[in-house]
């Protein structure tokens, strides 16, 4: 497909943001001229080493109902949901530690995705819908046009370097952020983490590290298939499955409790992993002969002053900012980025004004962002706690999917005077989510008096009904009127949570202040019964 001189949008960068986001434009606004300027070559390879093959409820959406790769997807692997096991002694027993996670399928699928297959397929779907995807073309500089002149975009062929010419420019270009750092809109989010991850041609199946027969025998589905974290203070560790028999392992550290020197390479990796995670580190051992690879990344998360511009360009991806993969939500942002640009794109092409909209979907952008931090930021030392982190895990899930999840997966969230109407929710929902995330820290504080949680106790998060409840109305179809009153019954939900938690850690805290207020809900009641009784539960 030849290269033209003119184009209604360049889209720096076709991995799987920029793919994902020009199949959009075209199902936005057919006939759109796309040209996707991709520097390496395709087809990529199978389990290309990249990050983001969990996904979760927003990017299932994203891809299923946004984009209609469903039979795309089912060539994937299905996800079992995210599973926490906490911290127990020296790790050297997974059935001893307590896990949290679903005992069987929630509504809401979710996939693990093999990068290099899927996004060689997308690909191969760009191109069939018309798009112009050109590999092996790396994107040089970028020239911003102003007083409504077109941009222009240098593209490095091997023949030698071409302009073109074109009334939108998207950056998808990853971690080179090439408009990010030609108009210096980097920016700190004081998160300093750090990740370490390798690939192994094998099927690690985390069932296998135990013959205790009650535990192995505790879900009908294999625990393989689900994202598997392993908890410690201040890290967690990642075992992730991948099409064809392949498995995913990474190490995530706060920085300030795991210098990146102690990752920067597979041995001090494994070092690590033999000093934290010894039962991970001896199966990684087994398994040396068929590592495929290894990459560390020091301060991974990152932020941007800005994303989105009525002067016609967009940043989307890791381009613009990245806060953690805790919980998986790399996709869910590209899937809301995309959204935003192709809403701006689209309005624009039809001779709409965006002048305050840009504005208002960059702010929007970039505050849920700061909103997701909240949950990241100081919290991993947390991850050594287990009873406060299972109960943190739990108040997660319900701001995500009562939340930012419901507004995505009922297509709301691309609705400037829906979400004007909304905004009493979701301040409800940041406060509370301050508030709570504060209250986490200061438990963890004070909690070293406070009795062992139960050897080899389960928290079936799938059985909480609350939260059954939640991933289930992501699948309604209701109106306006209808999704506003679920936000509003969430942040009341959220509130009870509050109340129930903070009045249970000052029960069996001495120094924890008593609750302001009494509860009378009792939606923890399991959970707390199973993260305080003195047995097996």
């Amino acid at each position: 497909m030849k290269i033209q001189p003119q184009y209604d949008v360049v889209i720096a960068g076709g991995g799987l943001s920029g793919l994902c986001l020009a199949i959009q434009l075209e199902r936005a606004h057919p006939g759109i001229r796309v040209l996707v300027a991709e520097k390496t070559e395709h087809p990529a390879p199978e389990a290309a080493h990249k990050v983001g093959e969990s996904s979760v409820e927003v990017a299932s959406h994203y891809f299923t109902k946004t984009l209609g790769l469903s039979d795309l997807l089912d060539n994937q692997l299905p996800k079992f949901g995210l599973r926490f096991f906490m911290q127990h002694g020296e790790n050297v027993d997974i059935a001893a530690r307590l896990e949290c996670g679903p005992s069987h399928y929630l509504d809401v699928p979710s996939f693990q995705i093999d990068r290099g297959s899927f996004e060689n397929e997308l690909a191969r779907r760009a191109r069939q819908a018309g798009i112009h995807f050109a590999d092996r073309c790396p994107v040089g500089k970028i020239e911003l046009g102003s007083g409504g002149r077109d941009h222009r975009v240098q593209l490095k062929l091997s023949t030698g370097h071409i302009w073109v010419d074109c009334r939108w420019v998207v950056d998808a270009s990853g971690r080179t952020a090439l408009l990010k750092k030609s108009l210096d809109l980097g920016r700190s989010n004081r998160h300093q983490v750090n990740a370490a991850w390798f690939r192994f041609d094998a099927a690690i199946d985390i069932d296998d590290w135990s013959q205790n027969p009650e535990w192995r025998t505790r879900h009908r589905v294999s625990r393989r298939l689900s994202t598997n974290h392993l908890l410690g203070e201040g890290y967690w560790v990642w075992l992730i499955p991948l099409p064809n028999d392949r498995t995913s392992i990474g190490i995530v550290v706060d920085d300030h409790l795991h210098p990146f020197s102690r990752l920067s390479n597979f041995e001090k990796a494994l070092a690590w992993l033999d000093q934290h995670e010894p039962q991970c580190a001896n199966v990684v051992r087994e398994h040396l002969h068929r590592r495929m690879d290894f990459r560390a990344l020091k301060n991974y998360s990152h932020d941007v002053k800005q994303a989105l511009s009525a002067e016609r360009w967009c940043i989307t991806g890791d381009a613009g900012l990245f806060v953690d993969p805790f919980y998986s939500p790399g996709s869910d942002f590209i899937g809301i980025a995309n959204g935003f640009v192709t809403d701006l794109i689209r309005r624009d092409l039809d001779g709409e004004p965006i002048d305050g909209l840009a504005e208002t979907y960059d702010q929007t952008f970039r505050s849920i962002g700061r909103t997701f931090l909240v949950t990241y930021h100081r919290q991993y030392t947390l991850m050594g706690n287990p009873r406060v982190m299972v109960l943190k895990i739990v108040w997660d899930f319900v701001m995500y999917w009562g939340g930012i999840a419901l507004l995505f997966c009922h297509d709301r969230m691309h609705d400037p005077d829906f979400m004007k109407r909304s905004q009493p929710m979701l301040h409800g929902f940041a406060t509370a989510n301050v508030r709570m995330q504060a209250f986490f820290r200061t438990w963890h504080s004070f909690s070293k008096e406070e009795p062992p949680v139960p050897v080899q106790s389960f928290v079936d998060y799938a059985e909480i009904p609350f939260l059954a409840k939640l991933n289930r109305e992501l699948l309604l179809e209701t109106d306006d009127e209808a999704v506003l009153t679920l936000l509003e019954n969430n942040v009341r939900l959220a509130r009870e949570l509050q109340i129930e938690i903070v009045a249970e850690a000052s029960r069996h805290n001495a120094k924890l202040p008593p609750g302001v207020t009494l509860p009378t809900t009792n939606h923890l009641a399991e959970v707390f019964a199973r993260l305080y009784s003195e047995g097996s539960v």
